[in-house]
């Protein structure tokens, strides 16, 4: 894929986070069969324990961003300052001045030795270092869906299951020769159905008019038939 073409929406970490719970919610419940009512908080820090079934799925997940972070797998980006508030820590200051007005990449190792705080209401989520400190941390979505990807869905099972009205369909198409290149006039069809019966009953208009919608693919009815040359 052309780099120029890639989605480059920037999420929060939070964003990111409650994102990564979802798809771990999804992998849980299609491994288990469990559904799991998911109450996502704030992000965790790597090291805490949880008590619930969702509990240890939003660790699951912090851990999982934790760790892609660390590694360097996911490029999380922030503004950095390593000015230090002359005043702090009286009246009440910030300790970090002088962000830097663009976005910077934040290296592994700056994961691995700094401090996370979330949003707390009064002051935003930030990176702390013994050094320093980035606030206003975004990770691009393509990466993180790149890598947090849903289950496949679960192959259904065939069955040989069928109704009176699926029957009639299915005669429908074969008699009248539809198909994708030849998808005949809906009051054809409809006068068609209203022909039949099911089980000895006559089949009413309605039903007729959606029968011959259901058959009819869904850019016929917006343009009318589309029959077929030269066959």
């Amino acid at each position: 894929m052309p780099i120029d073409t890639l989605d480059r929406t920037l999420w929060s970490l939070d964003q990111t986070y409650r994102y990564i719970c979802r798809i771990c919610r999804a992998r849980h419940e299609a491994a288990t069969g469990e559904k799991v009512v998911l109450d996502v908080g704030k992000i965790l820090s790597s090291t805490a324990t949880g008590s619930s079934r969702w509990q240890n799925i939003n660790l699951d997940a912090s851990r999982q961003l934790w760790q892609a972070l660390r590694q360097g797998n996911v490029h999380a980006q922030g503004r950095y300052s390593d000015s230090r508030n002359p005043v702090f820590p009286d009246r009440d200051a910030r300790e970090w001045i002088f962000h830097s007005s663009q976005l910077v990449w934040i290296p592994p190792e700056h994961w691995i030795s700094g401090v996370l705080h979330v949003d707390d209401g009064s002051l935003p989520e930030r990176l702390e270092l013994q050094d320093g400190e980035y606030i206003d941390i975004q990770i691009p979505r393509f990466m993180v869906e790149a890598i947090w990807t849903l289950p496949p869905p679960k192959p259904i099972k065939p069955t040989d299951y069928t109704t009176p009205y699926l029957d009639l369909i299915d005669r429908a198409i074969a008699e009248n020769g539809i198909d994708e290149l030849d998808q005949s006039k809906k009051e054809v069809l409809v006068d068609w159905f209203m022909d039949q019966d099911i089980e000895g009953e006559p089949v009413s208009g309605n039903l007729a008019k959606a029968m011959a919608t259901i058959i009819r693919l869904p850019s016929s009815q917006r343009g009318g038939s589309k029959r077929s040359w030269g066959r």
